[in-house]
């Protein structure tokens, strides 16, 4: 199979060789994005890197059962728009790993601020809703160091679909 047709295939990142629009029935709310089964626990949500990031990446592109980008998100939500705010993830991260974790209330604040620069950038059209709901999503759950952690790694697995579903952006 050449790379072209594993594009227009979109197989499940799981590896069931079902397509993920059949799947989508399957699951109950696939949108929901929940990081933890049992946080006092330290268990993550096991479908948090894979189904769920797989099923926003897919959203936000804009990618049709077709193979086609849906016109209306074609010049909204590229990649290097999106990865300005995986970047400014990461500043934050790379910033706080070293630090004691008592010192991360300080800065939640400014972490919370994504908020405010996607709301900027809504408004400018370069993001759509979809994008805003998703960061909206994980924003709201962010409390303490760990989930800023889970946080990060849900946007980095949500980064690597996004380049599948949106290859030449």
């Amino acid at each position: 199979m050449t790379q072209g047709s594993m594009r227009n295939d979109r197989r499940s990142p799981q590896g069931s060789g079902q397509r993920s629009t059949q799947q989508h029935n399957e699951r109950p709310n696939s949108t929901e994005i929940k990081f933890w089964i049992d946080k006092e626990k330290r268990l993550v949500n096991p479908d948090l890197f894979s189904k769920i990031a797989y099923d926003w990446s897919e959203k936000i592109s804009g990618w049709s059962d077709s193979g086609d980008i849906n016109r209306q998100k074609q010049n909204k939500n590229r990649r290097s728009q999106i990865r300005k705010f995986y970047d400014e993830v990461l500043f934050f991260y790379d910033n706080l790993k070293n630090k004691p974790k008592e010192n991360f209330k300080q800065f939640l604040p400014f972490i919370k601020m994504i908020r405010a620069k996607v709301y900027y950038s809504l408004g400018r059209k370069h993001i759509d809703n979809d994008f805003k709901e998703m960061i909206e999503k994980c924003l709201n759950q962010i409390e303490d160091w760990d989930d800023f952690e889970v946080f990060k790694n849900f946007f980095e697995a949500f980064m690597g679909y996004y380049r599948f579903h949106r290859p030449s952006d």
